[in-house]
């Protein structure tokens, strides 16, 4: 919903590193702090992080090769302590830490001889990047979960025929699979649904055009069942 020129996200429940770092406002509050007050805002090519009426931290709205991007999705993970923000036109996600505990973020070559750990900033307000494969159109998200799932756009504006899985602690994909580029917006109908006790299904429309089932322990597809996606 858009209001005033501005685009209002608030707490949506449920790589490579770049050198991107937050620009606080020395008039609001230290600690986003409780986390249910705090809100992204995109605004006139920035990313903005407000506590009330305050503005905590700033970061501009580009690529960590300094391409300009729009905002496609911001979400709040509160086992985390963090948000993530999906940026569209470019490859990237961003996860934001509002912990104050959170561990640096380091830059560059870690653990390599040649930079020791690497530049590290601090990790409360630190934005770790995530470079993704290509940008994405969609996004599925269940904040209980370490993990999302991104439709890909396609080339030249087509539909999106592919999903990826993204884990978040490891920053990489674990899985990827085709989907049914006749069913739009890409994602919709995707779910997770429990099995048993600590053990999850996914279910993401087929390429065949009915329902795909993924096991999201072993990141294998179950058997096919069900109808048709609406």
């Amino acid at each position: 919903m858009r209001l005033r020129g501005r685009w209002w996200l608030g707490l949506v429940a449920g790589g490579c590193i770049g050198l991107a770092q937050a620009q606080p406002d020395p008039s609001a509050p230290g600690v986003c702090t409780p986390a249910e007050r705090c809100r992204l805002v995109a605004e006139a090519g920035w990313l903005l992080l407000q506590d009330g009426a305050a503005t905590v931290a700033r970061w501009p709205l580009q690529d960590a090769q300094g391409h300009a991007a729009g905002l496609l999705a911001a979400m709040q993970a509160p086992p985390r302590r963090s948000f993530l923000v999906v940026l569209s036109g470019v490859p990237e996600l961003w996860e934001i830490s509002i912990d104050p505990d959170a561990a640096p973020v380091y830059d560059g070559l870690v653990h390599d001889w040649r930079m020791g750990e690497g530049i590290a900033r601090p990790g409360y307000l630190g934005l770790r990047r995530t470079r993704l494969a290509r940008p994405w159109a969609a996004v599925f998200f269940d904040a209980r979960m370490p993990w999302l799932v991104g439709a890909e756009a396609g080339e030249g504006g087509a539909p999106a025929a592919q999903a990826v899985v993204l884990h978040l602690d490891i920053r990489r994909e674990v899985l990827r699979l085709g989907l049914d580029a006749r069913h739009q917006p890409p994602l919709q109908g995707t779910a997770l649904e429990r099995i048993d006790a600590g053990s999850w299904r996914l279910k993401l429309p087929a390429p065949d055009g009915r329902w795909q089932w993924v096991d999201t322990q072993r990141w294998t597809v179950l058997p096919a069942e069900g109808a048709k996606p609406d």
